[in-house]
């Protein structure tokens, strides 16, 4: 009986036999020393510094004392070095894998972030478990002002305990930002504010966009006056197919195909002639000659191409002068006769053929970028043709318009136009920018013109005392010697038109005290912006007429005016309030102050 010990020797593992023997045994041959597997062969594992095939074992086959049952490779391994045989061996949640309970709640190697109350810290996963949190953890006492972290975990880093420190965001808080097209939000994460979540795709009010979708279609998208694209419109104008593409159909008996491809324009082309790739038809004979007068037969398979002959079968051969007709082509037929040898002869020419192949289909051009089909009968006939599928609503390259613009041509108003053109799979497409409109403005009063497109006509202001822009046009005021407040609006000085308002009233003097007189007074108040009026009084028509006033108060400019007229020796009369606009411009919703008081 032999053992073998392993010596170091200059770094090296010598093996030596001992045993019982006695002197003089030499070690066996076939003996190598190793450190792990790899230094093995020939199957062999590294037991024990010896390359020697293990003991096998299974879970019915156990192993000796002091070894294990590694399962994934069914051998005997030193207990000591295997925490597991089976998974029963293994704390609850975890699994036996090469002697090791592993976890299951994660992969080794991966990292998630963890929370300490708000510190943020990482957990790594080892042999399938999360290790613990290696944030700082929370501490009761003041924050330290230095170390930029929440010490005592109270949502705030260190401003909130220590006067004069720096402060970062608070957890989660939200506030306005401006990025993109307009003002987003920003979150704070981990003490810094996040990127601002704000629109980045604006556009200018009225703009439309058009891209290309689905088989040959495009969709559309307008931008609204909030300044934001809105969503695409559905996919318009699709063709048949996707360009390119193919379909094949089966046709004619020897097992044929026809083929259509999808155009660039996305209809599909004609089906192409149906090409027969195969030898015979299914289920077709041939026969020839053999032995005896005998024959040998051979059959067309399923795929169009003849299988091996039969055996020969003697005596079997036809009788001379037989003849045998069968089926070929588009529903024709031809024949053949008996030889002498007992062999038919060859078939003769297909006769009386259709004009197509059964089954075959062919397309014509119908519509606007439609097809139409007709399939080939049973007797070999083409058939009528289907229905125009897939016509379009218009011609390539035709166009549509529509109006467009304001909601109505009244007074400076007009109607713009917007185009829409047939595209390459005769759908229309989206209609364009609109042109040529033009929209109400603000109203200019007197002008003549209708800048806010309502209809009516603006010759004069659209106030109570119009018109009253001449003398003998003037607005009469019922009462003599009047005290009164009105709000008259100016009208415009354009296109010739007279912007001047004139008022008129009876004055009558009957105060008799010597040395004494009455007044009339006249105020203009409040103009609107831009307006220039200047007060001139008359006494009597033609005074008015000759433009011959009793007083007048000038001022440049928008300023206030004010006339304090002092009775003459003969002041019964009618008088005439001139208010004379220098501007050009009118002002139909904004009215002056006019202050008229008669003799008093």
């Amino acid at each position: 009986m032999k053992a073998y010990v392993l010596v170091l020797v200059g770094g090296a593992f010598l093996v030596m036999a001992t045993g019982l023997s006695g002197c003089g045994d030499e070690p066996e041959d076939n003996v190598s020393i190793c450190i792990d597997n790899s230094q093995c062969s020939g199957g062999n594992f590294c037991i024990e510094g010896v390359c020697q095939l293990p003991v096998e074992c299974d879970p019915e086959t156990p192993c000796p004392p002091g070894k294990k049952c590694l399962l994934s490779a069914q051998i005997c391994v030193d207990a000591t070095d295997c925490a597991c045989a089976t998974d029963s061996e293994c704390p609850e949640g975890t699994t036996c894998t090469e002697c090791e309970c592993v976890g299951t709640e994660c992969t080794p190697g991966a990292e998630k972030t963890c929370f300490t109350g708000v510190h943020k810290g990482k957990q790594v996963c080892g042999n399938g478990f999360w290790s613990l949190c290696d944030a700082p953890p929370c501490t009761k006492h003041e924050d330290d002002c230095e170390n930029g972290i929440d010490d005592d975990c109270d949502g705030f880093i260190d401003c909130d305990d220590v006067p004069d420190c720096p402060c970062l965001c608070e957890e989660d808080a939200v506030k306005d930002c401006f990025a993109g097209c307009g003002v987003g939000e920003q979150t704070c994460q981990g003490g810094e504010w996040g990127e601002c979540v704000a629109h980045v795709d604006c556009c200018e009010p009225g703009a439309s966009q058009e891209e290309a979708c689905g088989a040959c279609g495009s969709r559309s998208r307008m931008c609204p006056e909030d300044g934001f694209w809105g969503d695409w419109s559905e996919c318009q104008g699709q063709g048949l197919c996707e360009a390119g593409t193919e379909e094949t159909l089966a046709c004619g008996a020897k097992c044929g195909q026809q083929i259509r491809i999808c155009t660039e324009e996305c209809v599909w082309s004609d089906w192409s002639e149906c090409s027969s790739d195969g030898m015979c038809i299914p289920g077709d004979t041939e026969e020839m000659a053999c032995g005896n007068c005998g024959l040998q037969q051979k059959v067309c398979g399923d795929d169009c191409y003849w299988m091996p002959w039969d055996p020969c079968v003697e005596d079997s051969g036809c009788k001379l002068g037989d003849l045998e007709e069968k089926a070929c082509g588009n529903c024709g037929t031809t024949t053949r006769s008996c030889e002498e040898d007992c062999v038919w002869g060859d078939w003769g020419t297909c006769q009386d053929e259709g004009e197509c192949a059964t089954g075959a289909v062919q397309g014509e051009a119908c519509g606007h970028c439609g097809t139409k089909e007709k399939v080939c009968s049973a007797l070999c006939a083409w058939g009528a043709s289907g229905e125009c599928v897939g016509a379009g609503d218009c011609e390539p390259g035709d166009t549509k318009e529509q109006d467009c613009g304001p909601a109505t041509d009244e007074g400076i108003c007009e109607l713009g136009v917007q185009i829409a053109t047939c595209n390459a799979t005769c759908q229309w497409g989206p209609f364009g920018e609109c042109f040529g409109g033009v929209f109400p403005k603000t109203e200019e009063c007197g002008d003549g013109l209708d800048q806010d497109c309502d209809g009516l006509n603006d010759d004069s202001a659209p106030d109570s005392y119009e018109p009253n822009n001449t003398c003998s046009s003037c607005y009469w005021i019922s009462q003599t010697d009047p005290d009164i407040e009105i709000y008259p609006t100016f009208d415009s000085g354009k296109n010739g038109l007279d912007p001047d308002d004139y008022f008129c009233f009876k004055g009558n003097d009957d105060w008799d005290w010597p040395w004494t007189s009455e007044h009339i007074l006249v105020e203009l108040q409040n103009q609107p912006l831009g307006i220039d009026g200047d007060l001139h009084l008359y006494k009597g028509y033609s005074a008015c007429v000759d433009d011959n006033p009793v007083a007048s108060a000038v001022t440049i400019g928008g300023a206030d005016e004010k006339i304090n007229w002092k009775q003459d020796s003969n002041a019964t009369s009618t008088y005439y309030v001139r208010v004379r606009n220098w501007s050009e411009a009118g002002n139909c919703t904004e009215p002056y102050y006019l202050h008229i008081k008669g003799l008093k």
